[in-house]
């Protein structure tokens, strides 16, 4: 076996993909003695960026493309090889892996992909869609002879980073069989769920409970306040306690402490377009949504109150705020 050409230590790396390694057997051993592969994202965003930076800790050799130059610039001292589009990732790695914001992007991204198809190249694509988006996707992938994976992450960008993540992966059993290593470097836990589609069903049951819970995380602080009670005693009684959840863990924290800012006002962007997804997924198999319609009212209020360019823990402030309560806001 001829070395692999991948860079994997510090610091930026350039040049054309074609000529510094030979992919076919751009292959090395990781940490665990067993062969890796070569990885590529398409699209380096809160949750693209976190899992490049996972498997680059994990010693994978990644490359990676974002139509924003930043997003490449930000990863380049962990490893990552930046190229310059979609075709050019997809031809210089054994897998692929996409986490893009929108359909749009991702059809605009396959159309490209099926110019100049690499043949039984497996595509773990890992946005957050509707169930009849992937499917699409997984088709017109299939017609040029590759292989779509539907594994959407469940995690906040800061879960991922931490490595709590998990994912639903669905589609070809032996397409997740054969990267359940790659899996393993960038998330906690991973599932195989099924047929295509399955993943984005769990995934939305998911999103669910985070809105859900992160606003019940928000009315119990602000019912604990209006009994005198103390913000981050509230927090960490209850975290030990038997109601205690993943959103009241995390979110409470900035809850507790009224300090919104991380996000950077995308998370209420990722709220939005997920409560679109779960509203219509409920309509769709005419099932039970009524929690979930109580919490978005919630969401909504706060985004109306000039709060939405913060972390959706911020409803907890949107909520204080219905009830009398001026708590100082970190800035």
């Amino acid at each position: 076996m001829k070395a692999n050409l991948f860079h994997t230590g510090a610091g930026p790396v350039t040049g054309d993909a074609s000529t510094r390694f030979p992919i076919t057997e751009a292959l090395l051993l990781n940490e665990r003695n067993v062969m890796t592969k070569t990885v590529g994202l398409i699209g380096l965003g809160p949750m693209g960026g976190n899992v490049a930076g996972n498997l680059l800790e994990k010693k994978f050799s990644v490359c990676g493309f974002d139509l924003k130059p930043d997003c490449m610039s930000a990863l380049a001292d962990k490893g990552l090889l930046a190229l310059g589009s979609a075709t050019e990732v997809s031809k210089a790695v054994d897998v692929v892996i996409t986490s893009l914001p929108s359909f749009e992007t991702l059809t605009s991204v396959i159309d490209e992909l099926r110019q100049k198809p690499k043949e039984g190249q497996v595509v773990i694509e890992c946005s957050t869609l509707t169930v009849e988006q992937k499917i699409t996707a997984h088709n017109q992938l299939k017609d040029a002879g590759m292989i779509m994976l539907d594994a959407p992450i469940s995690a906040t960008p800061s879960m991922l980073a931490k490595g709590m993540a998990s994912i639903h992966i669905s589609g070809e059993e032996a397409a997740y069989e054969d990267n359940v290593a790659v899996f393993e470097g960038f998330t906690a836990s991973n599932f195989y769920v099924g047929e295509v589609g399955n993943g984005s069903r769990m995934k939305i049951l998911a999103n669910y409970l985070v809105h859900v819970h992160t606003c019940a995380a928000a009315e119990v602080m602000v019912l604990g306040q209006k009994a005198g009670l103390d913000p981050a005693l509230i927090h960490d009684v209850l975290c030990k306690s038997a109601g205690a959840s993943k959103m009241l863990e995390i979110r409470g924290t900035m809850m507790a402490q009224s300090d919104y800012r991380e996000g950077g006002g995308t998370m209420f962007e990722v709220y939005e377009k997920d409560a679109e997804i779960i509203t219509q997924f409920g309509a769709e198999v005419k099932g039970p949504v009524d929690l979930y319609v109580s919490a978005r009212q919630r969401f909504n209020m706060t985004m109306a109150q000039g709060l939405g360019h913060l972390d959706t823990s911020a409803v907890c402030k949107g909520i204080e705020a219905a009830y009398d309560i001026d708590r100082e806001m970190v800035e």
